[in-house]
């Protein structure tokens, strides 16, 4: 009997000091429903590439504008110390008003506004030299005081002027006569290099600028009525 006992009571402290296993540290047992969720839960989306703008096409150079005519003459600019002589010949004034019949870059009216203050226009055919004429006006700030127009000058009505410039081939000064006599009393006129055959000039000189390698230049002057010479 004693001995049952003590087997019973072994068994108990036995059974009393076994560990038992918790349900979470079971590797078998299933994971919590916020992991279940995140493992379940499909892949966000990746956002959408921006789609790449479109190249603009190049806007097409234009070709330069055609004049209205062929020039009558070869451009070759008139030097600046040129200009200047030409001007201080016909003795500017601020009430004067210039036109430049084949103003080329605008030169001579450029410098007759911003020396002397004289409203001065000028004309030429070539729409690339008028292109330059106005560019030159816009550089030196003298919009104001010149305009510059696309013309053929053997159509003009010179009238309003009383200052004329030119640098234009013999013949194309002769052709010029029929609208120089239209020009009010007194009008000057100032041709380079070349004279006006028929006509007689009030003064002619020949000028070298300083510069290096400088060729020696005729300017004649002319004033209005024109002296037509004797044949």
């Amino acid at each position: 009997m004693r001995t049952l006992l003590l087997v019973s009571a072994a068994a108990l402290a036995i059974a009393g000091c076994t560990r038992q296993e918790s349900p979470s540290t079971n590797p078998e047992s299933k994971p919590s429903a916020a992991v279940a969720a995140a493992t379940s839960a499909p892949p966000a989306p990746e956002p959408e590439a921006k789609p790449e703008p479109e190249a603009k096409p190049e806007p097409e150079e234009k070709p330069a504008k055609e004049p209205a005519r062929t020039p009558d003459v070869e451009y070759v600019p008139t030097p600046q110390p040129v200009v200047d002589k030409m001007l201080d010949m016909v003795k500017l004034k601020k009430t004067d008003v210039l036109y430049d019949l084949g103003c080329g870059d605008g030169r001579i009216v450029v410098t007759a506004a911003k020396k002397y203050g004289v409203k001065a226009f000028g004309y030429d055919i070539d729409p690339v030299r008028v292109a330059e004429a106005k560019a030159n006006v816009k550089k030196n700030g003298v919009e104001n005081l010149v305009t510059i127009e696309e013309a053929d000058v053997f159509t003009l009505d010179l009238s309003p002027a009383n200052v004329i410039t030119v640098y234009l081939l013999p013949e194309l000064n002769v052709r010029l006569i029929p609208q120089l006599e239209k020009l009010k009393p007194g009008s000057r006129v100032v041709s380079h290099d070349f004279d006006m055959a028929g006509v007689k000039p009030d003064k002619h000189i020949q000028f070298t600028p300083k510069d290096p390698g400088a060729r020696e230049h005729d300017i004649y002057l002319f004033t209005t009525p024109l002296k037509k010479e004797k044949k």
